[in-house]
């Protein structure tokens, strides 16, 4: 097969996740960032998918977004700056998001090549499912014409320090297309957005089918040679709760000074040979001293561990997926912590354990146990 981007190849390790919230995707993009900056490190290849979210390149302006900030609130749509190129854009469920992490210096200082085999790779994806897709002039990304004028399919914004290549494309396979009438989608007012769903009803492939073709062809574009990767760690969190005179009440404990210092529920890290739900039982009763009434929220979600918080004995970055339960226990049983991990603890509603928690999973469960808890 033919190549559009790069010619010579170059080590890589590719790292396919599914849901990665679009925060933990900056930090995520950063430490790959500076690991790849070091000489004779393998390229990075980013696979995933993002909650909702409305992302401000560097020359979008407020205005792009159409809605108020308590609309998007409500329909849980989350706003971002970026350091990338290019206005405003959309990110959600359904849209494969690739971001090529790679060190050009040393023969391949040419942003033009990695822009067009990026591009290549999308157009060859949707030729793959029967989609005739190309580049138009004076506006990045891929297109495809229908009755209606072209149509985006696949968006590509980059920013590049020092050599080093963050961001990439979003191939849009099945998204919420209406999240687009939101915005001035890529500053453009008289073209439209599309996605295979739009364009093939009921033929179209999964975002998995999607997403490995589109991996075979980015690989193919970018000259990319895979080297072995480590795979994620496991983790669960088990958001545990009873039922209070005012309303549900969930346990916050807060992590020792080794451990992180930060406020959250119950959360563990998985034992080979073990299920999701036996972890999350057996971390509440090591954390607690409680049991209770285990439902799954369906939520699962990747991030990068920090290694200021976790050191490790070699300088590849390490990524953890989590699982996400709710935990219901009795209103009248007692906590009793593992001082190695929590130095205290109290009970608080939804809303005040939401504000307490740091991170983007720990907030998402809270906002899912209470839509389960108000249904």
């Amino acid at each position: 097969m033919s190549r559009i981007g790069f010619s010579t190849p170059h080590p890589a390790q590719l790292r396919r996740f599914g849901r990665v919230f679009y925060p933990a995707g900056q930090r995520l993009q950063k430490a790959l960032a500076e690991y790849v900056n070091e000489p004779d490190r393998p390229d990075q290849l980013v696979i995933l998918e993002h909650d909702p979210v409305f992302t401000l390149g560097r020359n979008a302006t407020p205005a792009d977004i159409h809605m108020s900030d308590d609309f998007l609130a409500t329909q849980g749509v989350s706003v971002h700056r970026t350091d990338r190129g290019g206005e405003v854009t959309y990110h959600g469920p359904g849209q494969i998001v690739a971001y090529p992490i790679c060190n050009l210096r040393g023969g391949r200082e040419d942003v033009g090549r990695l822009v067009r085999g990026l591009e290549e790779a999308m157009i060859r994806t949707a030729a793959d499912f029967g989609v005739v897709a190309d580049r138009l002039k004076g506006a990045p990304g891929i297109w495809v014409e229908t009755t209606r004028g072209p149509e985006k399919l696949g968006a590509i914004g980059l920013h590049l320090s020092r050599w080093i290549s963050t961001h990439g494309i979003a191939f849009n396979v099945a998204p919420n297309l209406d999240h687009f009438k939101w915005i001035t989608p890529c500053g453009f007012t008289d073209k439209g957005v599309c996605s295979l769903a739009s364009l093939l009803g009921d033929a179209v492939p999964t975002w998995t089918e999607a997403t490995d073709r589109l991996q075979t062809h980015l690989i193919e574009q970018l000259a990319l040679e895979l080297q072995p990767t480590r795979a994620p760690s496991r983790s669960v969190s088990a958001l545990t709760w009873r039922r209070g005179a005012g309303g549900p009440e969930v346990l916050m404990m807060l992590r020792v000074p080794s451990h992180g210092l930060w406020w959250q529920s119950v959360t563990g890290m998985m034992e080979p040979g073990e299920e999701p739900e036996q972890t999350a039982h057996r971390e509440l009763m090591e954390e607690t001293g409680l049991t209770g009434t285990l439902r799954p929220l369906g939520l699962s979600h990747s991030f990068w561990v920090d290694s200021t918080i976790i050191h490790f004995p070699d300088p590849e970055p390490r990524f953890n997926t989590e699982i996400c339960f709710s935990m219901e226990v009795a209103p009248e049983a007692l906590v009793r912590l593992e001082p190695a991990e929590h130095s205290e603890y109290f009970w608080c509603g939804l809303a005040e354990a939401h504000d307490l928690t740091k991170w983007e999973g720990s907030k998402s469960a809270i906002r899912l146990l209470q839509a389960v808890l108000q249904a």
